[in-house]
Parts: structure tokens; sequence; C-alpha cells
């Protein structure tokens, strides 16, 4: 930490040094233009030149010790904000690197192979930032849970196994946005300007929204593991009564959908009411579990009660936005006029 002193110019103008150091790191030059913001008390200085710089990192796949290496660091590159990736294909065996190279990018949003040789691949990552904001992409992520569950009810009730396959095959997309909005966040972190470009108004909400993201993404892989153990248990048993699961399901959807609003709404009063139907919720999941041991089928018992843990976990993330959104909410008291 350095101070600086304030000196007056010309009668009216306020004047401060900048450090040496950060001025040489920045690469900022006479005359170069800073964006000034005010947060919380407090000024923030940043270049005006950070989306206009290319952010380019080289991949040795001789450095990897596998293709599945290959394609984590392809995933944290991507995370941390990289622009252009270039995978030197510098071993003879090859070819499963590249199949990875191409599988990987299926998961990852703005990302293209634009170059293609005998013995490098080139990603190019696009983002917009403006076409597609970090609150909106979250209610994305919400709107397609909402319709996972929603589904998935429906594929119970009518033993539509066809429907319950393709509530997985939406888990896809909610990964899909998961990376997208952990690379949004990571650079509205480091850049007040980005994160206004992402509709944070804040960049202290980032650490929110960061858990926020990662709770969707357990609820939908959540719905997928329900969904693939209904249908294994639709092999395994001719004849299920699911309907207490059913009714529990539909409860869970209504917390989980006022979770939601009370984050976005910032209303207080809406979260605490979550808590509360929590645990009338409790008392109806142990009694289902409870019937689930004096089952005689072993094995539909223990897929059942899989359904229902993963149904208790959802209903348990649903109570983690909660006590976000009145984290969140108090802070907005407390900063905000």
């Amino acid at each position: 930490m350095e101070t600086r002193k304030v000196y007056v110019s010309g009668g009216s103008t306020y004047v401060i040094s900048l450090p040496k150091k950060w001025v040489k790191k920045v690469n900022l030059k006479a005359g170069d233009s800073l964006v000034v913001t005010e947060q919380a008390g407090a000024l923030l200085f940043e270049t005006s030149v950070i989306e206009k710089e290319s952010h380019v990192k080289e991949i040795r796949i001789s450095q990897m010790e596998s293709s599945d290496a290959l394609a984590r660091i392809i995933i944290a590159n991507y995370l941390v904000g990289y622009d252009t990736l270039k995978i030197k294909l510098d071993r003879k065996d090859n070819l499963s690197y590249r199949e990875t190279v191409r599988t990987i990018i299926d998961y990852l949003i703005g990302i293209e192979i634009v170059e293609d040789t005998g013995d490098s691949i080139i990603l190019e990552i696009m983002v917009d930032y403006k076409r597609m904001m970090s609150i909106q992409i979250l209610q994305r992520m919400f709107s397609i849970n909402r319709s996972m569950l929603l589904d998935l009810g429906k594929a119970i009730t009518n033993r539509d196994i066809g429907l319950a396959k393709d509530v997985i095959v939406r888990e896809r997309e909610i990964d899909r946005l998961y990376f997208l909005v952990v690379r949004q966040l990571k650079s509205a972190v480091e850049h007040q300007q980005i994160a206004e470009k992402l509709g944070i108004k804040n960049q202290r909400d980032c650490l929110g929204y960061r858990i926020i993201v990662k709770v969707l993404e357990r609820i939908a892989d959540h719905i997928e593991n329900i969904a693939k153990s209904y249908i294994q248990l639709c092999k395994t048993q001719k004849e299920l009564q699911l309907d207490d699961f059913i009714k529990l399901n539909n409860s869970t959807i209504a917390i989980f959908e006022k979770s939601v609003n009370s984050l976005f709404s910032r209303n207080i009063s809406l979260a605490e009411k979550i808590f509360h139907e929590l645990k009338e919720r409790t008392k109806v999941h142990s009694d289902i579990s409870n019937k689930l041991f004096q089952q005689k089928n072993i094995q539909s018992a223990i897929l059942q009660k899989t359904m229902l843990d993963s149904l208790g976990r959802i209903a348990s993330y649903s109570g983690d936005i909660a006590e976000i959104a009145i984290n969140m909410s108090a802070g907005a008291t407390d900063f905000e006029d």
C-alpha cells in the first residue's frame, strides 16, 4: 500500500501522482486516458484499453500427461480470460488430442477453431459482453433448471422415458452457460468497466454470483441424476407408485422459484419464507424415506432413495440461494444510496 499527497493546481484542480511501478506494469504513457469510477467511497482507476488487448496462450501437448489433461487446460485458460489459444501438436501420437480439442469446444460458448494445420490448432474466443450479460445468463440457467424439474415431474407422472432422456440432454446447456459466467465474473472482478458491461453494478456482488452459478450447475447435475435413476427404475420395476415423490418435486420447484425470485428482486422477506418452507419439507422428505425401507424390492428402494436424496439436495441449494439473496440485499442497504 502506498500513500499519495493531494496537490492543488490552478486553484481548483486536485492532482495526485500515480505509482511508477503501476504505470510501467500497464504500459501507460503521457497523454493516455484513464477511466475513473467512484465506488463505495473510493476511486477506481483503470486503463481504457482493457478489451482491445488480445491475450494469447500457447499450449504444447508434449507437456500434457494425457488428452484429458489438455481438456482441463483448455477450460482453465478459457475461464481466466484468454482470447486466443495456440495448441502446438508437438508429438507424433496427437490424434486423441485433436479429438479432445473438437469435443471440448462443444462445451464452451464463443470458442471456435480458426486454424487447423498439421502441427497446430488455433482457437479464438469471441464473447460479446454486451450481448450476453451475466445476470441474463443466470436467469437463463434458472429457466432451464426449472423446465427440467417440471418436465421431470411430467415424465414420472406419465411414465415417459423419452421426456426423461430429454431432461438429461438439457444438462449440457447448463454446463456451457456455467463456464461462460465464470469467465465473465473473473474479468468483472479485475475490471469495473467489464463488470458494468455485464450488468453488475458492484464488483463485490461477483462473489455472490460466483456461488450462485455453481449452485445452479449442481442443481442441474442432481436433476440429471434423478432422471437417470428414474429410467433405471422403470427397467427394474413395472408398477411404480411415485405420487409422494411427484408432490415433493412440485414443492421443491416452488421453493426453487421463490429463492431465485428473492435473489433477483433482493426481497429479504421472501427469502426468509423459504427457510420456513424447507423445515416443513424436511418432515415430508423423512416420511417418504422411511416408507422406502419397508419395500421388498431392494434395488427399487435404492434407486428411489437416490432420487429422493438428489431432490433434497436441490431444496438445500435453494436455501443457499435464499441465504445469498439476504447477504447481497444487506450489502445493497449498507452501501447504496
